[in-house]
């Protein structure tokens, strides 16, 4: 598959979703005291735009590492620290390096999810899709701002791209750098070993070696960020601990309780950012349920991997992050768009959905 053609399918898809970012900002920024009446959080959140929320985090570490605040340790390091080696070797601020890093990643993974859509189904029309739909998902508005999630997807299309085309030393340098990105990287060793498991038995010693140590790299990136923390500032766990409990919302452990909790909050209208999370969890598992039928067990292994990891969480505050970060529920969901008129409502949909999540997180209405 030619690049040209990556990014051919990508530029368009791309722009439309940071133009209709910058618009929610523009209207966030312009009408925040009215609609918010000059709530500190609403306009602090509208200030700060795409650098607002966890964004804010990122820029400390990046500018002055994580001696900031313990709180910091739940940050993952790879995004800062490029983010910081851009700083450094360019005029870029702090911010504005994290905002390029983001927003190029971003651009890559349209590119590769094109490529790696088009190779599994060799319909340029179903890759095209794909990538529409990751680009304008409702909670991609993450992927301009300064997040890691758009970095994380890259390395995770990155791995599967490798691992289905046999190329395993690769697989395990991205399924590496996956695993210093972010928490949830570690669960690209399913879909690692389950492919290594379908060619083991025609794979001799030489060819089986790669594969192990692609199946454990995601780890290994794990482990290697804990045991700095653990050097540096003691507790080996504690990045996994503030991540699950550092900024709860919830108070129980079971999915199921902060389901109903979620339910009844949004039913009394106490929260508009709970009624937000319940839909959207009815639909990822209802897109896993298509990446299983209808894409090779690795995507499905990955997608509800990642989808359970959203729900097991304390809080359901940044559920939408987690599915995006889940691809394979893009390529899924692509399979659905039969048509023409099928394909362009739900895009304008998308776009439209698009526009309002951003508007409300810029406006502090839901955490991004």
């Amino acid at each position: 598959m030619p690049a040209k053609a990556a990014f051919a399918a990508t530029w368009l898809p791309w722009l439309i979703a940071r133009v209709v970012t910058g618009l929610a900002l523009w209207f966030a920024r312009s009408e925040v005291t009215t609609l918010r009446g000059g709530n500190p959080k609403a306009v602090g959140a509208a200030r700060d735009g795409l650098l607002s929320s966890d964004a804010t985090w990122y820029r400390a570490i990046a500018a002055e590492g994580y001696g900031i605040a313990h709180q910091s340790l739940r940050f993952f390091p790879l995004f800062p620290l490029l983010a910081r080696g851009l700083h450094h070797g360019t005029a870029l601020p702090v911010g504005g390096s994290l905002l390029l890093v983001s927003n190029a990643a971003a651009f890559v993974v349209g590119m590769l999810v094109y490529h790696l859509t088009q190779r599994e189904s060799g319909d340029a029309r179903y890759a095209r899709n794909a990538v529409w739909l990751i680009c304008l998902a409702p909670p991609a508005y993450v992927f301009v701002m300064g997040y890691s999630e758009s970095l994380f997807v890259l390395l995770s299309v990155a791995t599967f791209l490798s691992i289905r085309s046999d190329r395993w030393w690769w697989a395990a340098l991205w399924g590496f750098l996956a695993g210093t990105s972010r928490p949830i990287g570690v669960l690209l060793v399913l879909p690692v070993v389950i492919e290594a498991v379908r060619l083991w038995p025609a794979a001799d010693w030489r060819a089986r070696v790669p594969r192990v140590l692609a199946a454990v790299a995601p780890l290994v990136g794990l482990l290697a960020y804990l045991s700095w923390v653990a050097a540096t500032y003691g507790g080996f766990l504690a990045p996994i601990r503030l991540q699950r409990y550092g900024v709860s919302r919830s108070v129980s452990d079971d999915p199921f309780v902060n389901v109903y909790r979620d339910a009844r909050s949004a039913l009394h209208g106490s929260h508009i950012g709970t009624a937000l999370h319940l839909p959207w969890i009815a639909v990822a598992i209802f897109l896993c349920i298509v990446v299983i039928r209808r894409l090779p067990a690795s995507y499905g292994a990955f997608a509800v991997a990642i989808v359970g990891a959203g729900l097991l969480g304390s809080n359901f505050a940044s559920f939408e992050r987690y599915a995006l970060s889940a691809f394979p529920l893009a390529m899924g969901a692509a399979t659905l768009l039969s048509s023409r008129r099928v394909e362009v409502p739900v895009l304008v949909a998308c776009g439209v959905g698009l526009f309002g999540y951003a508007l409300l997180a810029f406006l502090g209405l839901n955490v991004p």
